[in-house]
């Protein structure tokens, strides 16, 4: 596979830019259907690479206790000012996900995923996967949108059903995966809905 790794430069320029294919404008319709359905648990929530924040707000908004990461300053400084412009709650990292300390260990109920495993390069995938079993608390809860771009190189990085199913047994039980109909228009049959449970040591 074709990598060409994006450093923070590079993210940070697109924000400057205003070029931001992968923001919707919107939350994520198959999270809010989950939302309706009580698929989502309440509590501690983490958003690793969060951008504008859309799913951030949300389920700020919901009452859960929110905590997103961008190593983008200027995800940062925008969902920063829109929160307060809400009034809104939630503590924003301006920070490398990779890179979080150990005071986040355990900590979570649900860890989000929207267009951040898309937008790491392949080889880091695994140290995603042990990273965010790391934050969750015991049975917590991976729900995330993986892009299936069926496309060589990146960002944004395919991602297959068999990438999943392989690369997350071994922390994660996975609950649901499949093609989501609830996409939004430009990702219509592009986007593997998964909802996932931390595998605890004494169960593997």
């Amino acid at each position: 596979m074709n990598e060409t790794e994006y450093s923070q430069k590079d993210w940070q320029s697109h924000y400057e830019s205003n070029d931001l294919g992968w923001d919707l404008g919107q939350v994520a319709p198959p999270f809010v259907k989950l939302w309706q359905d009580k698929k989502l648990p309440l509590g501690k929530v983490l958003v690793p690479g969060c951008g504008r924040g859309h799913e951030v707000m949300f389920l700020a908004e919901k009452g859960c206790e929110v905590t997103a990461v961008d190593f983008s300053q200027g995800a940062v400084t925008y969902l920063k000012n829109t929160l307060k412009e809400k009034s809104l709650d939630c503590r924003v990292l301006h920070e490398d996900f990779f890179c979080l300390d150990d005071s986040h260990d355990g900590i979570y109920d649900l860890v989000l995923e929207q267009t951040f495993f898309c937008a790491i390069a392949p080889r880091q995938r695994k140290d995603y996967i042990q990273k965010v079993s790391r934050v969750l608390k015991p049975e917590g809860m991976l729900v995330g949108l993986f892009y299936h771009t069926n496309k060589e190189g990146g960002p944004p990085y395919n991602t297959t059903y068999e990438d999943i199913e392989i690369n997350f047994s071994k922390y994660f039980q996975i609950k649901q995966l499949e093609k989501t109909l609830l996409s939004a228009e430009q990702r219509k049959n592009k986007e593997w809905l998964g909802v996932l449970k931390k595998i605890n040591s004494a169960d593997s």
